[in-house]
């Protein structure tokens, strides 16, 4: 009776330790390799978290871009869905004309066509986690920056 409480303990235990170790292995193999710091004096920082090169095709690339206090950007379009999640700071998402306010928690996201602007406010830099599906677009704005 003894032996197969010990039996049974040891099958819980491999199995917890395998079902962790597969946890960590697969959480492993998908973290990309961290990707330079992009900067552009005028418009913040941006460092490319997902790619084409990381992914192996354009289906989506996501960003972590920092923008500067008082940055205004001009109106703009995209050919994709662009996500914007604010991590921190006051942002201004202005979506064919109508002004979002967005601070940190909140989303906001852009559709094939829509008009766009992106504003920071005075009180600091703000940060965003963008997300364009397909990727193309964040792809595009990558290579405009230069890298640190």
């Amino acid at each position: 009776m003894m032996n197969r409480l010990v039996v049974r303990i040891g099958v819980t235990v491999m199995f917890i330790v395998g079902c962790a170790t597969a946890f960590v292995v697969g959480r492993t193999s998908q973290a990309p390799s961290p990707r330079p710091h992009l900067t552009s004096q005028a418009r913040g920082a941006l460092r490319m978290l997902l790619d084409q090169k990381a992914l192996g095709g354009p289906e989506v690339s996501v960003g972590e871009r920092t923008y500067p206090p008082n940055y205004e950007s001009a109106v703009h379009t995209h050919q994709s869905i662009e996500l914007l999640y604010v991590l921190s700071g006051d942002f201004q998402h202005v979506v064919n004309g109508q002004t979002h306010r967005l601070g940190p928690g909140m989303l906001g996201f852009v559709k094939p066509g829509d008009k766009v602007q992106h504003r920071s406010s005075a009180n600091g830099p703000v940060k965003v986690l963008m997300i364009w599906v397909p990727g193309a677009d964040g792809e595009q704005l990558a290579n405009e920056w230069r890298s640190e």
